[in-house]
């Protein structure tokens, strides 16, 4: 039986096929950046956040909000708005207010000023700072899911439903994990800092208690707890050894100095649980909503570098 094609034939589909895919991935990869000119200066303009990765709201607010730079608020008849383009003018945010998710259309559009052609340039508006970046997933939608798992212990399963119950659908385990270790990056600075306050205290106190996996009860690590004698501040961190660590300061205590009935969901996310039981513990010393405090703090976190020690929670005089 004879083939309707040679093997050079053959060989040229596959070359061709995969000139196709490299042609397709530089497309994609041109279609993500988009270099606006902006007066004197050129600035990379991302593409707009879509609801991707499989989130759909079937119930909930329906908003819309158009973004207007402020140059042209200013001097409005300088300019002519340019056609609204829905793949690249169009973003799309998520939020949680606390009864009910909302989705938010930014529509964002171009003004191309009036002048001479050699000063001829369009603006445009950059979308909200959202600590998820170029994502759909807004700040109060990510805090939320964090105060639910860290301070109402509520498992992956039931916040899956808690979300789809609400209209959410699309949402699953690792897109949950991967929202919270983005956060957790965010915060990486402020628990560094947090850290140096409280090892550097003279009188330290020293917790340690074996944690299991919370699905079989298999121990995976420990979860230490170093307390300030003086403040009362607690600084918890993961450490992987399974057998106890002798700390190398401090007094050791017989009971857990704040928080009680600690756990780790899985393998891997003992340094993510500590970091927030961290700033959980604090806040409650403080008297402060972790909720509201870490809402503000990721909301204050790009204006603040350098500076990041500030956000740390303080107690209400």
């Amino acid at each position: 039986m004879s083939l309707p094609f040679e093997e050079c034939d053959v060989a040229a589909l596959q070359e061709a096929r995969e000139v196709a895919m490299q042609e397709a991935q530089l497309a994609r990869a041109a279609r993500r950046t988009r270099t606006v000119k902006q007066g004197k200066r050129e600035q990379v303009q991302e593409e707009p956040c879509r609801l991707s990765d499989g989130l759909t709201l079937i119930s909930g607010l329906q908003r819309a909000c158009k973004l207007v730079p402020l140059e042209v608020q200013k001097s409005p008849l300088e300019y002519d708005e340019q056609p609204v383009d829905e793949a690249r003018d169009v973003s799309e945010r998520l939020e949680f207010d606390g009864a009910c998710f909302s989705k938010t259309r930014y529509i964002h559009p171009r003004f191309l000023r009036r002048a001479e052609a050699e000063d001829t340039y369009s603006v445009t508006c950059r979308l909200p700072v959202c600590t998820m970046g170029n994502s759909a997933v807004g700040d109060t939608l990510l805090v939320h899911a964090i105060c639910n798992k860290f301070c109402d212990r509520l498992p992956v399963y039931r916040q899956l439903k808690f979300f789809s119950d609400r209209g959410l659908v699309g949402v699953d385990e690792a897109m949950l994990s991967r929202w919270m270790q983005i956060a957790a990056e965010a915060l990486r600075p402020l628990y560094a800092a947090f850290k140096e306050r409280v090892m550097a205290s003279k009188s330290l106190q020293v917790y340690e208690a074996p944690t299991g996996d919370i699905r079989d009860k298999r121990p995976i690590g420990h979860m230490r707890a170093n307390r300030c004698a003086n403040t009362g501040a607690v600084y918890y961190c993961w450490l992987e050894e399974l057998s106890v660590v002798a700390p190398e300061r401090g007094e050791v205590l017989d009971t857990p100095p704040v928080l009680t009935g600690l756990f780790v969901a899985a393998p891997g996310e003992g340094a993510l649980s500590a970091l927030f039981y961290t700033f959980i513990g604090e806040c409650e010393r403080c008297g402060v909503d972790f909720g509201e405090w870490l809402l503000a703090t990721l909301q204050a976190l790009p204006g603040c570098k350098g500076k990041q020690a500030a956000l740390l929670p303080q107690p209400i005089v």
